[in-house]
């Protein structure tokens, strides 16, 4: 008999994903080679359209139905048959769970009667009835074990409850705060442990970058930068007593500070990662979201990377006859005067990663708003 697509939904809100037309009928065939759980499983991410099993509130919104075979011997495997009938489900007939059988908590009389019926008399009426209640109690079980199973919620990403659970104890589980920045949502939650503390420290920092990018980085703390003065916060002539340079008073429009701006440093690199960490390269938004993420916006930072000798692109004036390097060309960035005769990495290139980004994402923003 030929198989069946899938479970009809009452009102898909688009073309679902949809299983191949042939492994309802291979499953069919062997049967016994099929975990209960990984079918389930499977059936369950090709039908993304409809509720999760066990969740759903109504019948035709499941895609199949659990059924048990009457059987008095110890099931040889979880599985022993896939069912096709006109205008339903297929019926995955299982000998895991369910009423009947010598692990059954019914009478073993009934297993026999259920069995006898149909054997003998091609009634399945007792054993449908049987199944009615045992299809739910099924598809609960198998709720009950995925929902313990992090990697099951993967295969319905847009629906899965452990990324609420661990986004919640930082920040991100709610759906208004999730994919709101370049970095994405499960690099910050494979580092729950991390950001559900209070304490943020260097290593942790370090740590994620490491692992997010791939790379070697060290994290320098205390860096000296001048930090501005608002007008209003400027040091004027006056009356009043109590003013004195080094206590309350400051001359000019800024001051050093050297216990709020910290430094990465990103190095030595071959081209192609040094590249992807430059103001037009892909990774650089993506470290700005996550150290935003990591540290908020108390304290500023910069970015310092650094080039391998070997891969310092020598510079010379375009002829127009060939394709420069990508990326190569801008001087201090990708470019160095006699770069071939330095005796060590390229190691003078610091971005303000914040002030360098900041006119892009406007640009971005005007354009999507035009």
């Amino acid at each position: 008999m030929e198989a069946p697509q899938d479970a009809p939904s009452a009102a898909p809100a688009e073309e679902p994903r949809r299983a191949p037309d042939d492994w309802w009928q291979r499953l069919a065939d062997a049967p016994w080679g099929a975990d209960l759980f990984q079918t389930l499983r499977r059936i369950e991410s090709r039908n993304a359209h409809l509720p999760r099993l066990g969740e759903a509130q109504r019948p035709q919104d499941e895609p199949l139905r659990l059924a048990q075979e009457a059987s008095l011997t110890f099931a040889p495997s979880a599985l022993t048959g896939v069912v096709f009938d006109a205008n339903t489900p297929p019926r995955l007939v299982q000998r895991v769970f369910g009423l009947l059988g010598p692990n059954g908590p019914l009478p073993i009389h009934l297993t026999e009667h259920a069995r006898e019926r149909v054997m003998h008399h091609a009634d399945p009426t007792l054993l449908r009835f049987l199944d009615m209640l045992g299809h739910r109690f099924g598809l609960l079980f198998y709720r009950a074990w995925s929902q313990a199973q992090p990697v099951v919620g993967l295969d319905r990403p847009d629906d899965t409850r452990y990324a609420r659970w661990l986004g919640s104890l930082f920040g991100i589980g709610a759906e208004p705060f999730l994919g709101r920045d370049a970095l994405g949502d499960f690099p910050k939650l494979h580092f729950t442990g991390r950001l559900a503390r209070s304490v943020r420290d260097a290593d942790g920092l370090q740590a994620w970058i490491t692992a997010q990018f791939g790379v070697p980085v060290q994290v320098d703390q205390w860096q000296g930068h001048w930090m501005s003065l608002a007008r209003d916060e400027r040091t004027r002539l006056s009356k009043r007593q109590g003013q004195g340079l080094g206590r309350g008073a400051v001359t000019g429009e800024r001051v050093w500070d050297v216990q709020h701006k910290f430094r990465i440093v990103i190095g030595p690199l071959p081209w192609e990662s040094y590249a992807r960490f430059l103001p037009d390269g892909e990774a650089l938004g993506a470290l700005q979201a996550l150290v935003r993420q990591y540290v908020g916006f108390e304290f500023e930072w910069d970015l310092k990377l650094i080039l391998r000798r070997e891969d310092i692109p020598a510079m010379q004036l375009a002829t127009g006859r060939g394709r420069p390097r990508s990326g190569a060309g801008a001087l201090g960035r990708s470019a160095w005067m006699n770069g071939y005769r330095r005796a060590g990495d390229a190691d003078d290139l610091v971005i303000d990663v914040e002030r360098t980004l900041r006119p892009a994402r406007k640009a971005a923003h005007d354009m999507a708003t035009v």
